[in-house]
């Protein structure tokens, strides 16, 4: 096999994508300049050089592959296949890529790293490298799969229907102790805390508050916990207590702060895409 290695941009136009197809198809190791972060800590998008080989032998879960998805080329790693279909991540994101088996190009066989070592991809220490920041983002992936927008929309139903099963039935019957205390701080208190805590997290998704000021978001959720307060009074069964309406509105409010801070940063990071995608764009056009 020839082993010349070739400089190509790393673009994702056809001209590219086609040049780099022929040269994989004949034989050649591509090397292109990697960017971007979303194969941190294991490629640095400010400076790594990848070397892409031609796709000898099977694909194999946990390397990482050159393939073409959306109009672009992407070097993620294999999370696993299932006939033609093969999934992708990268080790610093969250959300996966299913493409076709013939959309994937090359392999990644080594790394020229920005301070000029050369790293190959089959050493003991790479491959125990890449498994540590695949696992570490499988473990962080889990919540955002249990409660990630499409499970939200059936989840916060869910939701809706106990928490007025708990602030309506007659909890009381049931002999569950609430007038102990938990480091100075009623039971009884700490439950209805807890049960509004989540609350905005189900509500920001409703396009009323997706574009609009925060404090309405918090400003439904202590209303929702005014109504359920207030209904209580007319339960034979429950009374109203300020109280437990305080402690209603500080676990709205405590909620409400985490859910400022995730969308925040979920804000940001969908900004810093928008430009890179604009600046990718306004080089390709030039």
């Amino acid at each position: 096999m020839n082993n010349k290695r070739l400089i190509l941009p790393n673009s994702a136009n056809s001209f590219i994508v086609e040049e780099m197809r022929q040269r994989l198809g004949e034989g050649h190791t591509v090397t292109i300049a990697f960017g971007g972060n979303s194969m941190l800590p294991t490629l640095d998008g400010n400076g790594d050089t990848i070397e892409l080989a031609p796709l000898s032998q099977e694909l194999r879960r946990g390397e990482v592959y050159l393939f073409l998805y959306g109009g672009h080329c992407v070097v993620h790693r294999l999370m696993r296949v299932r006939g033609d279909e093969c999934t992708f991540r990268g080790d610093n994101c969250r959300g996966e890529e299913h493409v076709r088996r013939d959309a994937v190009l090359a392999r990644l066989t080594g790394v020229i790293h920005s301070n000029g070592t050369h790293e190959e991809c089959s050493s003991p220490l790479f491959r125990r490298r890449s498994r540590r920041a695949s696992r570490r983002r499988t473990l962080r992936n889990i919540p955002f799969k249990w409660f990630g927008r499409q499970n939200r929309s059936w989840l916060r139903w869910v939701y809706f229907v106990l928490l007025l099963l708990l602030m309506w039935a007659p909890v009381g019957k049931l002999g569950i102790p609430m007038n102990n205390f938990v480091l100075g701080i009623r039971a009884d208190h700490l439950y209805h805390a807890s049960v509004y805590l989540p609350i905005t997290f189900f509500l920001m998704d409703f396009s009323l508050f997706q574009h609009r000021k925060g404090w309405l978001l918090w400003l439904a959720g202590i209303i929702v916990g005014l109504t359920t307060e207030s209904v209580q009074y007319l339960l034979p069964y429950r009374g109203f207590d300020i109280n437990d309406l305080l402690a209603n509105s500080m676990g709205v409010t405590l909620g409400f702060f985490a859910v400022a801070l995730y969308r925040s940063k979920h804000t940001k990071k969908t900004e810093l895409y928008n430009n890179n995608e604009q600046f990718n764009n306004s080089t390709t056009n030039d």
